[in-house]
């Protein structure tokens, strides 16, 4: 599963084992009640086993975590 980070930190672009759009609302939500969305990528990386790639806007992701505005966003292609 590809997932997009969108951030006034910096876009980043991690992979990892597939959570449906639930799972990833309740850790979204989780995640930013305990640390800055600053600290969410080192957080959630490490408690679900996601590792980050290099960043290209050109690949087909599954989901946009916009930490800015704390929507998880499904693209259509």
């Amino acid at each position: 599963m590809l997932i997009e980070i969108e951030s006034a930190y910096g876009d980043k672009l991690i992979h990892g084992s597939h959570l449906d759009r639930k799972e990833l609302q309740n850790a979204l939500k989780k995640i930013l009640q305990t640390v800055s969305e600053e600290d969410f990528l080192s957080v959630f990386c490490a408690r679900y086993g996601y590792e980050e790639l290099p960043y290209s806007d050109t690949v087909h992701i599954d989901y946009t975590i916009d930490l800015d505005t704390h929507l998880l966003i499904k693209p259509k292609y």
